[in-house]
């Protein structure tokens, strides 16, 4: 079976998230990097840079957590990965933001501005129209606020739309790739029962270090999933490939405990 790469950033990133979010040790860290013959420095030289950008803190000595922007951002992922129900029947109305007026000039604003739409499963319409269905269980404004705390700036305008003509209604139904979605829950879902089959034959070092390479091929599509409703997606795939996430969740958080313990934490 082959896995998604791995970098030190990647390992400090996951090991947290694994953690469910709560400091780690930098002990716990470079252990973990052995099993991925990453350098001592290496894993220095990341947290390093993490820290810099912004992503992770020091909690105390030798802990790391991630920084309250992140901490937003690994409960959201938190969520996705428990399967907490984040979506809502759909009744066919769509949220829309409007950011025209906002410019393009600031080139840093304006990448912070469209990844925080698409990482909320929001496309581009027409030029400044951004729009998805209104299908999340949070509030209006819940989601407005999260929109800004992700990058978007305050000066732009969301409203729902109840209605779209029908060139409108024709872009949008292709604004999602419903079928390549649909495929990446299936292909990994299946590596996760494949894995799962056979992981107890494994010792508990490969094994750990196995879940958390099968992990990084989920963390994109936890990450990126814009959450669409029937017809853009097929339910019952995403409803599995969930299912299937949480029990490598909980198979791996064991595993990599098993593998603290046996080495003396």
């Amino acid at each position: 079976m082959t896995y998604a790469k791995m970098n030190a950033r990647h390992l400090i990133i996951d090991l947290i998230m694994g953690s469910d979010g709560a400091p780690i040790t930098i002990r716990q860290l470079l252990l973990a990097a052995n099993l991925f013959d990453f350098s001592e420095n290496s894993i220095r030289v990341a947290v390093t840079r993490l820290s810099s950008d912004g992503m992770i803190e020091s909690s105390a000595r030798g802990k790391y957590q991630f920084t309250q922007q992140w901490q937003a951002w690994a409960t959201d992922m938190l969520k996705r990965k428990q399967g907490i129900q984040a979506t809502k029947p759909w009744n066919h109305d769509y949220l829309a933001v409007f950011t025209g007026a906002l410019g393009r000039v600031d080139r840093t604003a304006l990448k912070r501005r469209e990844r925080a739409l698409r990482q909320h499963g929001f496309r581009e319409l027409q030029t400044g129209l951004f729009i998805r269905p209104d299908n999340l269980a949070e509030s209006f404004d819940e989601t407005f606020k999260r929109l800004i705390l992700n990058g978007l700036e305050p000066d732009a305008n969301m409203f729902r739309v109840s209605h779209l003509d029908t060139a409108s209604s024709q872009k949008v139904a292709i604004l999602w790739d419903g079928e390549s979605l649909n495929h990446t829950y299936a292909n990994i879902s299946q590596k996760i029962q494949a894995w799962l089959a056979q992981a107890h034959e494994c010792d508990v070092e490969q094994a750990a270090r196995e879940s958390l390479l099968l992990g990084r091929e989920a963390i994109p599509l936890l990450t990126a999933d814009p959450l669409l409703p029937p017809p853009f997606i097929d339910e019952a795939a995403r409803h599995q490939f969930i299912q299937d996430v949480q029990q490598l969740d909980q198979v791996g958080q064991k595993l990599w405990q098993q593998f603290y313990d046996m080495v003396q934490v």
